[in-house]
């Protein structure tokens, strides 16, 4: 029996010295060491509140192999009671604990999915680049709802490269507005047809209505941005996120495109839009990506804010709960609406977004959800043809027909267009 185990012992001494040997070979060669992957996705930062929805619309989908993951085994616990109870088709998601503090490489969990989400932020103050790293230097898809545009980019400065060479697809970006800005501005620039050469195309991006609460995850952001630390020059680039654009792309010389309030004809009063700066940036790394020259001004409808106001009056307690999870009420009541205008020598084609329910939670939620099944290979046609990896907005790497499609399946949006000839514009 002694030698029995003393044989078994060796054998499994041997097993392991094979295995350092390739691990260290593949190390000494620069290659990505990679787990088997037996997972389709994991949902990082799924115990808040974004994440929670988003778990939730994951553990509804047929045949889907996942885990949640987090700082705290509790809450993950907790929430995979919730989800059992729901009785979704995949809501018996695996646990995986994982604090983002840099004791323990994230490369040892995310190497087990062919792609993670993550709704943890801010992301510049939570370990985001973590997870990004581990990512794009293994070979694994990523998608996050970052807004912080200098963490951004330097995700772009640090990571792109990386991520081109190893094969991974970053995306940046997936939750409202700047997934529903990317998708309806490439909906309604695709509309004019294809650019000859040098011309040049217009875009405006007006928000006509957003009734819904303003997530804890959004002013925690707004705080980190304020005491962060970033060349103050990056604050009036338009071209922020896009810093290897050529430069025959870059038209814009404001962030925003326009100064506030100013008076459109055919629109009336526009204001600006509490998301704007954000959704230009990136919006402005989709065009130069895809090698295309627009100009673009992002704004709000005049009557955008007080509709917000008389939603928020409609729902008692709303205003309390602007920084919290919202109530079923209010996340079942709010709604959205994005429009989009595209011209190109004279002729126009506009494409109106809309759906229901709280944009900042369910919007947000579900379009991270549904980035992170597109990446993870489970939903066929919503990646643009020989996409290779980098770093991405949502855009520059999918089929935006192929993605609203599927959006539009699961009840997340609508879509209207119409095109015209267009008469010559008033600006005041």
């Amino acid at each position: 029996e002694d030698r029995i185990k003393l044989k078994r012992l060796a054998s499994a001494s041997a097993s392991m010295q094979r295995s350092l040997c390739h691990v260290t070979l593949w190390a000494l060669l620069g290659w990505s060491v990679r787990a088997e992957q037996d997972l389709d996705l994991i949902l990082y930062g799924a115990d808040g509140c974004v994440g929670h929805f988003a778990a939730s619309h994951l553990a509804r989908q047929s045949g889907l192999r996942w885990a949640i993951a987090g700082r705290t085994e509790a809450h993950l616990r907790e929430l995979v009671d919730e989800l059992a109870k729901e009785g979704g088709n995949s809501s018996k998601p695996e646990v995986i604990v994982a604090a983002l503090d840099g004791k323990v490489d994230p490369k040892t969990w995310v190497t087990r999915a062919k792609a993670v989400i993550s709704a943890a932020g801010p992301f510049s103050a939570h370990g985001g680049e973590l997870v990004v790293r581990a990512c794009a230097e293994s070979g694994v898809n990523y998608a996050d709802t970052s807004d912080e545009f200098y963490w951004q980019r330097r995700m772009v400065d640090g990571y792109d490269a990386v991520a081109q060479k190893s094969g991974a697809k970053v995306v940046l970006a997936t939750g409202f507005c700047v997934l529903a800005g990317d998708l309806g501005s490439q909906l309604a620039l695709g509309g004019l047809g294809a650019a000859h050469g040098s011309d040049e195309a217009s875009l405006d991006a007006w928000l006509e209505t957003y009734n819904g609460g303003l997530s804890a995850g959004v002013l925690n952001t707004m705080h980190a941005m304020q005491n962060a630390s970033y060349p103050k020059e990056w604050n009036t680039d338009p071209y922020v996120l896009a810093p290897k654009a050529d430069v025959a792309l870059r038209v814009d010389t404001e962030v925003e495109g326009m100064r506030y309030p100013s008076y459109v004809s055919g629109e009336g009063l526009i204001v600006s839009n509490i998301f704007g700066p954000y959704d230009a940036r990136l919006l402005r790394r989709t065009f130069t990506q895809l090698g295309q020259k627009v100009h673009l001004r992002v704004g709000a409808s005049s009557g955008m804010y007080p509709r917000w106001t008389a939603f928020l009056a409609e729902h008692p307690g709303s205003w309390s709960q602007l920084a919290k999870c919202p109530s079923p009420t209010l996340y079942k009541d709010g709604a959205w609406a994005y429009r989009f205008k595209a011209s190109r020598n004279r002729r126009s084609h506009t494409v109106l977004l809309s759906g229901s329910g709280d944009p900042g939670y369910r919007f947000t939620a579900l379009g991270l959800a549904e980035t992170g099944l597109c990446l993870a290979g489970k939903t066929p046609g919503c990646l643009k043809d020989g996409s290779h990896g980098g770093v991405y907005t949502t855009m520059s790497t999918m089929d935006a027909a192929g993605f609203l499609n599927r959006l539009k399946s699961v009840d997340l949006i609508k879509a209207e267009t119409w095109s015209s000839e267009d008469e010559a514009e008033i600006v005041v």
